[in-house]
Formats: C-alpha cells, sequence, structure tokens
C-alpha cells in the first residue's frame, strides 16, 4: 500500500506541477513566481534604489475587454501618478533600458502607405482580383513568397501583401486596399543608469527576490539624461535672491527641512561679503536631490551668480553641502571657511552643468559620502587655487570628480577614504597639491586604493574616458594600492611627481575588472582600458593587469620603474583579448623585481634586476629574445629593441583651466 501511496502521491506533484508551469494556478511549495511589473513615476533617484510614486486609482471600475484590440483614444487621460509610494531596489545586474519610436519602421510603413496609393499603370505586376501591387511576379498557386507578391488565395505572406479572403493584414492597408493610419513602433535601446531622473515614468521589471531586473523608461522628464534640472520653486530656501543684490557682514541661517539657506536665481548677481552662513537640521533627508540638485545646501546657486569673500559656511544637516553650483549658474568664492559635519555634505560641489571657481579656501567635511570638493549628476566645471580640503568620513575622498576639475597648490587630504575617485567620462587636472589618501582594508573591496578611476553603477555618470594627471607635487599612500582603474576607459599622466607609498606595497597600477558589490559593469566584462603615462617619474609597485583589460604604460624622459608586471587570472571573462604593452624610452630604466608578464615589450631604456644584473627576455613561443645573467623571466609576446612613444598622453597645462580673479575680489 505504501508503494502504491508513494506513485500515487508523486503523479499528483507531477500533475500539480505541471499545471503550475502552465499558468492555471500557481503552487506555493514549489516557489514559483514569475516576478512582476510596476509602472510608476520616479521621485527620488539613489545608487542602489529608485522611489517611484504608482498611478493614482480611478475615479471609475475599469471597462472590461471584450478580448478584440481597443483603439487607440486620443481623448484618454495622461496617467496622474499620485498613488502609493514605492521602493525598486537596484542590483548590478539591473539592466537599463529606453523606449524610443522606430524611425526606420516608420520609414517603411510611410513607404507602404505611399506605395499603396500608386495606380495600376505604376505597378510591375497585377494580381487577379487583388490590389494594385508594385511586386516583380505573380503567384497562382498558393506557394509561399515574399511581401512583394500578392497570392489569390489563403498562403501565408507579410503585412504588405494582401489575402483575398479578408484575413488581417496590418495598418498600412485595409481589406478594400485604402491606406490606413500608420501605427507608430518602438524600439527599446540600453541606456546608463545616470539618464535615469525624477519625474521620467518607468517600467520595473522585478525577479522573484523583488529586485529590478530591468528598468524601461517610458517617458522622460528631461530628455538626454543628466538629471532634472530644477526650476527655482523646486527650492524651498530661507532667503532667496533673484535680484542683483550685494551684502556685507550679513549673518543667514536655516533651520527647515530640506532647506536651503541662501539661494541665488533668476539671472540675479549677488555679492556676499564677511557672511555668515549656518544650516543645521535633525530632520534632513540628504541623498540623491541633495547631491544631484543641491537640496539642502547652505549657499546654492542657481541660474545666477554668487560671489562670496571672507566669509563662513557652516553645515550640520543631512545633505546639507556649503557651496553648491548648480545648472546654468556661476559661483566664485574667495578666502572663506566651509564646515560639513554630517552625510552627503561636499564641501563645494556642482551639478547639472553648475561651474565653481575657488580661490584660498579652508574646506573641511566630517560625514560619510562628503567629498570637500565635489560633484553630482550631469557634471560641470570647477577650477580651485589654493587652499586645503580636508575630509574626515568614510567613502569620502578629497576629490570626488564627476565633472571636469582643476586644481592647483592647495592641500588635498583624506583621512578615512581613497584621495581622489573619478568617475566616467571626466577629468580631474592636478598642479602642485599635496595629495594624502587613507582608504581602509574592508569586506566589500579585495584590496584599498589611493586614485580610483572606474564607471560605476550602471553608469551612474555618462560614461567615457575617465582622466587623471597629476603635475609635481607630492601623492602620499597610507594604505594600499596608488592607482586602481576598471570597469571605463582612463587616462593616466604623472609628471615629476614625489610618490610616498605605505609599508606595504598591495601595486602601483592595477588595470583589472571587479566583482564589486555596488555592481561595477558586469563581471566578466568588465576590464579597464587603460593608458598610462610617467614623465620624469619615479615608481614603485607590481603593475597588475587581467585578459579583460588593456594597458599602454609608456615611460619617458628618464622615468624609473621597481617592480613586475603581473597577469591576474581571470576565468570569467568571454572576450579575453586583453594586454599589456609596455614601451620604455631611452634613459628610462625598468628594475624588475619578479618574474613578470605582458605582450609587447618595446624597449629603447634599460631593463635590469634589483641586484643589477640582466633580465632573460622570452617570447611566449620560446624565442630568446635576452638571455639574462639575473633570476627573473619576462615572458612577452612580441618584443622590440626600440620603443615607439606616439601613443604617450602629454599633460595639459594650469593655465588651460584656471579662471580669472573676478574684479569685486580686488
Amino acid at each position: 500500500m505504501k508503494k502504491y501511496a508513494v506513485v500515487i502521491l508523486v503523479s499528483a506533484l507531477v500533475v500539480l506541477a505541471l499545471a503550475g508551469c502552465s499558468g492555471e494556478f500557481e503552487i506555493p511549495f514549489f516557489g514559483q513566481s514569475t516576478g512582476q511589473t510596476v509602472t510608476g513615476q520616479v521621485c527620488r533617484v539613489e545608487d542602489d534604489l529608485l522611489l517611484i510614486r504608482t498611478e493614482g486609482e480611478k475615479d471609475g471600475p475599469d471597462e472590461e475587454k471584450d478580448g478584440t484590440e481597443e483603439e487607440k483614444d486620443e481623448n484618454k487621460p495622461v496617467p496622474e501618478y499620485t498613488g502609493e509610494e514605492q521602493e525598486i531596489r537596484l542590483t548590478k545586474d539591473t539592466v537599463f533600458m529606453i523606449r524610443r519610436p522606430d524611425e526606420e519602421a516608420e520609414g517603411k510603413a510611410e513607404s507602404a502607405q505611399d506605395g499603396s496609393e500608386r495606380s495600376e499603370d505604376d505597378s510591375n505586376a497585377e494580381a487577379d482580383d487583388g490590389p494594385d501591387d508594385d511586386s516583380n511576379a505573380e503567384a497562382d498557386d498558393g506557394s509561399d513568397h515574399d511581401s512583394n507578391t500578392v497570392a489569390e488565395d489563403d498562403s501565408d505572406h507579410d503585412s504588405n501583401a494582401e489575402a483575398d479572403d479578408g484575413s488581417d493584414n496590418d495598418s498600412s492597408a485595409d481589406p478594400d486596399g485604402n491606406t490606413g493610419e500608420i501605427q507608430e513602433k518602438f524600439v527599446e535601446e540600453e541606456i546608463p543608469a545616470s539618464h535615469i531622473s525624477e519625474g521620467d515614468v518607468i517600467s520595473a521589471s522585478l525577479d522573484k527576490k523583488g529586485n529590478a531586473s530591468k528598468i524601461l523608461v517610458i517617458s522622460q522628464a528631461r530628455p538626454g539624461g543628466a538629471g532634472k534640472l530644477r526650476e527655482a520653486e523646486d527650492y524651498d530656501a530661507a532667503v532667496e535672491f533673484a535680484v542683483d543684490i550685494e551684502t556685507d557682514g550679513e549673518a543667514f541661517a536655516s533651520k527647515g527641512t530640506d532647506e536651503n539657506t541662501v539661494h541665488v536665481y533668476g539671472e540675479a548677481r549677488a555679492v556676499l561679503k564677511n557672511a555668515e552662513i549656518t544650516r543645521t537640521s535633525r530632520d534632513s533627508t540628504g541623498g540623491s536631490p541633495s547631491v544631484s540638485y543641491g537640496v539642502g545646501a547652505a549657499l546654492l546657486t542657481t541660474n545666477g551668480i554668487s560671489y562670496i569673500k571672507d566669509s563662513t559656511v557652516r553645515t550640520d544637516a543631512s545633505g546639507a553641502a556649503g557651496i553648491f553650483s548648480y545648472g546654468n549658474a556661476h559661483a566664485y568664492a574667495m578666502n572663506t571657511e566651509v564646515s560639513t559635519r554630517q552625510d552627503t555634505s561636499g564641501g563645494i560641489q556642482t551639478a547639472g552643468g553648475g561651474q565653481l571657481y575657488a580661490w584660498n579656501l579652508n574646506v573641511e567635511t566630517f560625514g560619510p559620502s562628503s567629498a570637500a570638493i565635489s560633484s553630482g549628476r550631469g557634471g560641470g566645471r570647477m577650477a580651485v587655487d589654493g587652499g586645503a580640503y580636508i575630509t574626515g568620513g568614510a567613502d569620502s575622498p578629497a576629490v570626488f570628480c564627476g565633472a571636469d576639475i582643476a586644481v592647483r597648490e592647495a592641500v588635498l587630504t583624506a583621512n578615512a577614504s581613497e584621495a581622489v575617485r573619478v568617475e566616467g567620462g571626466n577629468a580631474l587636472h592636478l598642479y602642485e597639491c599635496g595629495l594624502t589618501g587613507n582608504m581602509g582594508d574592508d569586506l566589500y573591496n579585495d584590496s584599498a586604493w589611493n586614485v580610483l578611476l572606474y564607471q560605476g553603477r550602471s553608469g551612474g555618470f555618462e560614461p567615457g574616458n575617465s582622466t587623471f594627471e597629476m603635475k609635481g607635487g607630492r601623492l602620499t599612500a597610507n594604505n594600499g594600492g596608488i592607482f586602481y582603474t576598471t570597469n571605463t576607459e582612463s587616462t593616466i599622466t604623472l609628471s615629476n611627481v614625489e610618490i610616498v607609498y605605505p609599508d606595504v606595497r598591495d601595486f602601483f597600477l592595477k588595470c583589472t575588472g571587479n566583482d564589486h558589490p555596488d555592481g561595477w559593469g558586469k563581471v566578466g566584462s568588465n576590464g579597464a582600458d587603460c593608458l598610462f603615462t610617467a614623465e620624469s617619474q619615479d615608481m614603485e609597485g607590481d603593475i597588475v593587469w587581467d585578459a579583460i583589460s588593456q594597458l599602454d604604460f609608456y615611460m619617458t624622459k628618464n622615468s624609473t620603474l621597481k617592480g613586475a608586471v603581473l597577469q591576474e587570472k581571470n576565468d570569467g571573462g568571454k572576450n579575453r583579448d586583453g594586454y599589456c604593452n609596455l614601451y620604455i624610452e631611452e634613459g628610462c630604466t625598468w628594475t624588475v623585481t619578479g618574474d613578470s608578464s605582458l605582450n609587447r615589450l618595446s624597449c629603447s631604456g634599460r631593463i635590469e634586476d634589483d641586484e643589477g644584473k640582466t633580465v632573460t627576455i622570452r617570447g611566449k613561443d620560446g624565442t630568446v629574445y635576452v638571455q639574462g645573467t639575473g633570476k627573473y623571466t619576462i615572458t612577452v609576446v612580441s618584443h622590440e629593441p626600440a620603443a615607439n612613444l606616439s601613443g604617450a598622453s602629454e599633460m595639459s597645462r594650469w593655465t588651460d583651466h584656471q579662471a580669472e580673479v573676478p574684479e569685486i575680489f580686488l
């Protein structure tokens, strides 16, 4: 009996499983879930989630559909997204798409419509009892044929042909051969996450865990991405300047939730001298609205010009940046102290294309995710001349570069973070600066670094070439490796920089993919493509690369490198076309400290080991190019005894970026 009971039970389970797969009903204990799709309007954008508001309840009950396709109702009201708020969680695997009109399909449809209006004399052939057609052949036997042929019977053919029996075809022609309205067709294109803005209408496909597997943008609040430009009425401020004004010795304070202290807008020109600007709040939320738009900043300029000199700016609230320039705005600051104490509170910051120019500021931030010099979505331009910029919080580099930023003769110190982070197609130019990083070891990273060039989660900033260049000055690394680039194209140029290394040197340059939990690209295809150029530069530490990354490393103008070139194993990559090429100009020296592997070695300089002995250079095919006397071997794909330096990068100049000091500051 037990045997038969087991057979019956198994049979029942199979039947239930098949029924569940057919969609007739769900079987909870099988854990089945097809996920769901949620549609709504984006009201907040953060790195790992979107907050959307769903469509409000309709006034009346939905009309039942009769199974036929409804005709488009031109008078149908636009949906109002006034319903409940819902968090959409994002992961590193979330795909972002946008729905756009299919121009190619529309062109074909228009051509088909035009063709249906041609006269019989314009046709090359005609089907019996059928509409005029431009086909080159006629079928009488019902055989399959393409859309340029008209059939007399029920044979299959596409929408440019018409069946005699009145079968359905597309809207470019009706059963009588008359043209109808062209149906608009859409295609989906992948976009970076940075194109998701507040006000966009999206459809989110959720997986079984409730995370978004796909975000489809149905309509954009601001086409192009870079964040929705806010209008003046979108901000709350304790003091607003919409007309030209000059103040001297005044104090401005704000205690409101997510409120700006001073807001300059409306093409106003505001001059603040000897001002005291404060911002305090326990209820402010910070996050994306603050970082991307300047909500809650002490001094915010949008579509105006602000000048601040000999002043103090202090904030103690979440999302309370010091000085913020957003959109079509210019902010100028001189001899001013800026201090922020809580999270997402940058010292001086731009976003949405704003511009900010500073001279001899003293900026200090204490909260997490609060860079002293910072930039949000949409970037902008910054030039900083002199001063000190210091951070104390975790995840708070001295400079977070999401714009074009140039700094000269300044102290840049991160006490609990990497010194610099450059994301997406943005650039940081440093001239005679003191740069210090102190990133701690944690569970989220396999190593620490001091300068990071990367593309964040699904394109948090516009993708492109991340650029870091430093001329003169000192780079102090208190922990970890020096340079790390991943999931982006990048250009790094160093010229005569004094580098102070930590006691344990993880690497000098790491050019690889990653498996970062924040989702910096898709594992296996998130390598780096790096151009590194050293001018008159002494370097120590290993160069690390992998099979999904590409590195061209140039040593010029008497540069030296002490370290090995190591290929890191990466089994997850599908495109295994990575390489590392090393170019060494005459007068430069590579001191090899371990067996090394690279693709192309183009050397007019000197290669020796740490004992001054020559190093063996051997091809992967077994060819011995140089038989060394030392203990190390360099394995290459190709070897050239003369260096080709045509691909090396060049340093820009401070004069390419600097701004003139405003007359009002003189």
